[in-house]
């Protein structure tokens, strides 16, 4: 049985999607008032549109899931996997983290697993995340 946790969204993307546009809308006026070719704006505007696919396509596939032997963190495709009974501690994240992230919003949670590894990641519902690990790993420090 294959358990599927969507990734947490907050305001980090629209944000970001949000500052973006400002800067992309600063650019094209400057554009105009300088009497720039409109296909310039043109590929402002492909460029705008591209990002915006990649952080629609980025929220989409960014997913966790879980199965009797791994954890699967899932990205653009691209899939990270760690085994259950390798998890030694999930834990909140403290400030700024510095390593591994497949995450979709800005606070999440730390996955140590192995001898040193850990990644953070951000399931939209930590506490039953949580608690389906630990009933697979019950040696899980949580």
């Amino acid at each position: 049985m294959v358990i599927r946790f969507e990734s947490k969204r907050d305001w980090t993307f629209p944000f970001i999607w949000g500052f973006l546009s400002i800067i992309y809308s600063i650019v094209g006026i400057v554009i105009i008032s300088s009497g720039g070719n409109y296909s310039e704006l043109i590929v402002l505007a492909v460029v705008w549109v591209l990002q915006g696919t990649f952080f629609y396509f980025f929220l989409r596939t960014t997913f966790y899931t879980i199965d009797e032997e791994q954890l699967v963190c899932h990205i653009f495709g691209f899939k990270k996997r760690i085994r259950l009974s390798e998890i030694r501690r999930i834990e909140p994240q403290k400030g700024y983290y510095a390593g591994l992230k497949i995450n979709t919003a800005w606070k999440g949670i730390v996955v140590s697993y192995g001898k040193w590894d850990e990644i953070l990641i951000s399931p939209a519902q930590e506490q039953l995340f949580i608690e389906t690990i630990k009933a697979m790993n019950p040696t899980l420090q949580a």
